[in-house]
């Protein structure tokens, strides 16, 4: 009888241990992913007249997806990634010329990108990850100016920049993590004079990402 109690509670030990290093070797972040994400993002597009390019910028609403790989080092306790990003805005602006006055509007419904992002993973059951992105972004934009008189001419504007900042995702499910990201633009107009400056707004994200 001893005996007997002796080996089951060696077999419930040896079960409960490997399925704690089971848990213990779960992970979240690690291989591909496919993410979805809806926030305000800093929209901004210019409009070239004469030697100024004429600036229009909001903030708005972005509907972003973005399939990516990711992997986790050192104990799984870091995590390095890339992905691509595929973003659907409600990116139409308007402004005013007074120089000729004309009106100017700018037309924007996609942008696309790629990434690099790199973290850190933390708690006791390694399901929270702390990260840092950086976004390489295109958006094009189709320009329409409207004299006073009621004629108009249209123009194609390219914007390449820089988007990083700051995430955080945590598991709230097998398979399915939550996610925020917080972060602003960087951008260089190099010679070009410029109507204004693109105002650093914030860009705020909040996503869901399956991990496959």
């Amino acid at each position: 009888m001893k005996k007997a109690i002796l080996t089951s509670f060696i077999l419930l030990s040896l079960i409960g241990n490997a399925k704690a290093q089971g848990e213990d070797n779960n992970k979240y972040f690690d291989g591909l992913y496919f993410g979805v994400s809806i926030g305000s993002q800093n929209i901004f597009g210019g409009a070239h007249i004469d030697d100024l390019d004429l600036l229009a910028q909001k903030n708005t609403f972005v509907l972003e997806v973005y399939p990516g790989f990711r992997k986790q080092l050192f104990n799984d306790r870091m995590m390095i990634g890339f992905e691509l990003q595929f973003g659907f805005a409600a990116g139409d602006m308007t402004t005013y010329n007074p120089r000729y006055q004309w009106e100017v509007r700018y037309e924007n419904s996609f942008q696309h990108g790629y990434g690099l992002s790199a973290g850190v993973v933390l708690g006791t059951k390694k399901n929270t990850l702390v990260y840092t992105y950086g976004r390489a972004t295109n958006r094009s934009f189709d320009i329409t100016f409207t004299e006073d008189t009621g004629f108009t001419h249209h123009q194609k504007d390219g914007q390449y920049f820089l988007r990083y900042g700051l995430g955080i995702e945590r598991v709230i499910r097998e398979k399915l993590n939550v996610s925020l990201m917080v972060g602003g633009i960087y951008v260089d107009f190099g010679d070009l004079v410029t109507s204004q400056k693109v105002n650093d707004a914030i860009d705020v994200n909040l996503g869901l990402v399956y991990q496959f």
